[in-house]
């Protein structure tokens, strides 16, 4: 005989079993052919995607996938130490203490409709977290609260002039404000510098970790969805229709670097000798060389009429989805992509 305190213990075991499960990812036999968006590595590699989708392991050949008490897709990644966070839909953000191995569940806002597309942490208790109508949250514990925050000094001047003219209607200016912020994309951090990338030309800096930012002036009005700082100093950008930006550490002027690439470029990895690589869609990889962008100097014109600048080169490969992010291992990619996990080989 089961006495009714057991049966009740285990009718809520069997309650609480069935909701968690509804709440997991879903183990899926090709997680490894799914989106997967983005990729982080430390004593292991981290991979998250979709459908709450994590993979970890120390070798491609080993990567498995966790379990994670979310089914909302996960859009970024990133490790410090043995702690790793991802973030996500429905403005979700995870926690994990053994560098990916189980994870819980530290934000999740799915009324607010809103993604977070990247995270950052400096140390271990100190991290933000962005995404889209400029959806910013910041975190000095670790991540066990996260403060909502609104930056107006991101926007162009005409914006903030705007805002300026109704602070007298605190209510009015929030609400104005939350509504013409654009999404922030991505973040990069540097020699003590905070770097964010995003919609409608949006580059800035921050020197007090996202609680100040610095627009810079560049006369490009779409999207962009990285920036990096360059070993020599510069700061180089990609977005929207193969658009690629360079500017000297003082970002007083951006140059444009022709591609002749019309898709997205999605993302910038460092690569061994100098040279940088930016994954866009459509399979497009390409190859930066640091030494040569201050050159004047393209290649001949294509059949379009185009003329690609010296420094850059289109490597060849087979795949025709968009790759979102990768690491340079040894002499190959490691890419995320559209249709899940790709090895290129570089040379």
């Amino acid at each position: 005989m089961i006495s009714n305190f057991k049966k009740a213990s285990l009718v809520g075991l069997i309650v609480f079993s069935a909701i968690a499960s509804a709440n997991s990812s879903y183990q899926a036999p090709l997680v490894k052919e799914s989106l997967l968006l983005d990729i982080a590595l430390g004593d292991s590699i981290l991979i998250v995607g979709e459908r709450g989708h994590i993979l970890t392991g120390t070798t491609v050949q080993n990567l498995t996938q966790v379990a994670v008490p979310t089914k909302t897709t996960l859009t970024a990644v990133t490790l410090f130490a043995q702690n790793a966070w991802a973030v996500g839909h429905d403005a979700s953000i995870l926690h994990s203490s053994d560098a990916g191995q189980t994870w819980e569940l530290q934000l999740s806002m799915p009324e607010l409709d809103r993604p977070f597309l990247d995270v950052f942490f400096k140390d271990e208790n100190t991290g933000v977290a962005v995404g889209a109508y400029g959806l910013f949250y910041r975190t000095i514990d670790g991540g066990v609260t996260w403060q909502k925050e609104l930056h107006a000094s991101v926007l162009p001047q005409d914006d903030i002039d705007y805002l300026d003219s109704i602070k007298d209607e605190p209510e009015f200016y929030q609400d104005e404000l939350s509504f013409i912020l654009p999404h922030f994309n991505r973040l990069n951090y540097a020699n003590g510098k905070l770097y964010m990338a995003g919609e409608a030309g949006l580059l800035a800096v921050s020197t007090d970790f996202g609680r100040s930012w610095k627009r810079f002036d560049i006369a490009y009005n779409g999207s962009f969805f990285d920036i990096q700082k360059t070993e020599n100093g510069q700061l180089f950008a990609v977005g929207l229709r193969g658009n690629i930006f360079l500017a000297n550490d003082d970002s007083k002027k951006w140059d444009k670097l022709q591609t002749c690439v019309t898709t997205s470029l999605n993302s910038v990895v460092h690569g061994n000798d100098n040279t940088i690589y930016i994954m866009g869609n459509n399979g497009v990889l390409l190859s930066l060389d640091q030494t040569k962008v201050a050159v004047n100097e393209y290649y001949p014109a294509n059949d379009e009429g185009c003329a690609i600048h010296i420094s850059i080169k289109k490597l060849k490969n087979d795949l025709s989805d968009s790759i979102l992010n990768g690491l340079v291992i040894n002499d190959a990619m490691l890419a995320v992509t559209a249709s899940g996990i790709k090895q290129i080989e570089l040379k």
